[in-house]
């Protein structure tokens, strides 16, 4: 029996391929035959860009009316790269995000997407949350509506810490919202891997040292230019280039969000572990 999986794309440092990641699994989720929303939770509008959509979107068009508090079911969902796959819609984000900021600080506020999406539920069996780079009060309400969390990781000081950072952060949010329980971790993806020495260095004792708390840890997805190439034409990468190596990495994590979709429990023997 199928569920719908919801799955917070979170990080705790910019820069990490957050919104790449997110639009490439979910077109390798789509292209299986299942449908895939991803909600752009960031006030930038990066997905906006990536699929060819207005920059701009009005505000009711946008996730920002979700937390307006004059939500009324109408989700704004765009099918894309219709010309390659069937069942992706996107709902944009943007600016309009800044202006809700003060809703979601309120009483329940942190609840507002997880009682949109309970009152006004889709037939999709993904959708994705695609959070900001940021640990504030839009990415602790996809935390609540989340079933599942993903975290992007490239391996460098800054994002090593940022991530130690989010940890710290999922604990004591779990606690304020209590969460019971908790999304579970579907895994950590090291992201934009390079070849420079320390990157590697970085990203052999990464994946020990989280595998060892246990957290999964899927195949790197080294940094390519195909990614930037891809993004500029705005297409997928399976698009742009059908045989390039990042594939591989991405069907990887494909297949585990399906698993999950399909009732299985393989990544999701833990949550709150740090």
């Amino acid at each position: 029996m199928s569920e719908q999986i919801r799955l917070a794309i979170m990080t705790g440092a910019g820069g990490v391929g957050k919104t790449t990641l997110a639009a490439n699994l979910g077109y390798e989720v789509a292209r299986k035959g299942y449908q895939v929303a991803i909600f752009d939770l960031d006030p930038q509008g990066s997905l906006n860009v990536a699929c060819r959509l207005s920059k701009t979107p009005a505000p009711k068009a946008t996730t920002a009316w979700i937390y307006s508090g004059f939500f009324d079911g109408t989700y704004t969902l765009t099918p894309v790269w219709e010309k390659h796959v069937k069942k992706l819609e996107i709902y944009p984000g943007g600016s309009a995000l800044f202006k809700v900021m003060p809703n979601l600080v309120q009483a329940g506020g942190s609840r507002l997407l997880q009682e949109a999406l309970t009152e006004h539920p889709l037939p999709h069996d993904l959708i994705i949350f695609d959070c900001p780079a940021t640990l504030e009060q839009i990415p602790k309400t996809a935390l609540a509506a989340a079933t599942h969390l993903l975290v992007p990781l490239v391996p460098d000081p800054k994002a090593i810490d940022g991530t130690r950072v989010l940890l710290d952060w999922y604990m004591s949010s779990v606690s304020e919202l209590n969460l019971s329980p908790p999304p579970p971790f579907l895994g950590f993806v090291i992201n934009n891997l390079e070849d420079g020495a320390e990157h590697q260095r970085l990203a052999k004792e990464i994946r020990p040292r989280y595998e060892a708390r246990g957290y999964r840890v899927f195949s790197a997805i080294k940094h390519y230019t195909a990614f930037t190439n891809a993004w500029s034409e705005g297409i997928p990468l399976r698009v742009h280039r059908s045989t390039h190596p990042a594939l591989a990495p991405l069907e990887e994590i494909a297949k585990a969000v399906i698993q999950e979709i399909q009732g299985g429990t393989s990544g999701s023997k833990k949550s709150a572990r740090r």
